[in-house]
C-alpha cells in the first residue's frame, strides 16, 4: 500500500503514466495547482512549495529505488513543483504563463548549466527534484525581469 502511495504521488497523481511526453504532463499538472491555489496568495503558495519539496524529493527518490533507474520517465513529481516555481511570482496573465510552460520546458529537457549542475552535485529524489526547481527558479527570474522591464519602458 505504501510503495502504491509513493508511486502515486511519485508519478504526479498518474500524469506520469500518460503515454507520451510525461514530463509535459508533470508540467500541465504543476500549471493546474498553481492556478487553483492562486485565491491562497503568493505567501501561502510560496510555504506550500516549500513544505512540498521534502516530502517530494523523498518520494522521487524511492519511484527511482525501486524502479531501479535514475531517473524514471514516470517520476514527474519534480516537473509538477519545478513548473510551480516557475509561476510563483508571475504575472497570472495567459501570455505569461504559457511563456513560462514553454520556457521550463525547454530548460528542462535541455538542462543547462547551472540546472545540469544539479545532478551532479547531488543523488536520488535530491537530484531528480532540484534541477527542476532550479529550471522553475530561473524561468522565473528571466520572465519576472521581462515584466519589469516592459513596465519600465
Amino acid at each position: 500500500m505504501k510503495a502504491r502511495l509513493v508511486r502515486l504521488a511519485g508519478s504526479g497523481l498518474g500524469l506520469g503514466y500518460l503515454p507520451v511526453a510525461p514530463g509535459t504532463w508533470g508540467s500541465a499538472g504543476g500549471l493546474l495547482i498553481w492556478w487553483l491555489t492562486l485565491p491562497m496568495g503568493r505567501g501561502l503558495q510560496a510555504l506550500l512549495l516549500i513544505l512540498a519539496a521534502v516530502p517530494a524529493a523523498l518520494a522521487c527518490g524511492a519511484c527511482a529505488r525501486e524502479s531501479g533507474r535514475e531517473d524514471p520517465s514516470f517520476v514527474v513529481l519534480d516537473e509538477v513543483l519545478g513548473m510551480y516555481m516557475a509561476l510563483l511570482f508571475l504575472s497570472p496573465s495567459p501570455a505569461w504563463v504559457a511563456a513560462a510552460f514553454l520556457l521550463f520546458r525547454l530548460l528542462d529537457i535541455l538542462k543547462p548549466w547551472p540546472v545540469s549542475l544539479m545532478e551532479k552535485r547531488f543523488t536520488g529524489g535530491a537530484a531528480i527534484l532540484l534541477d527542476d526547481l532550479l529550471a522553475g527558479a530561473i524561468t522565473g527570474f528571466i520572465l519576472i525581469t521581462l515584466q519589469i522591464l516592459i513596465t519600465v519602458i
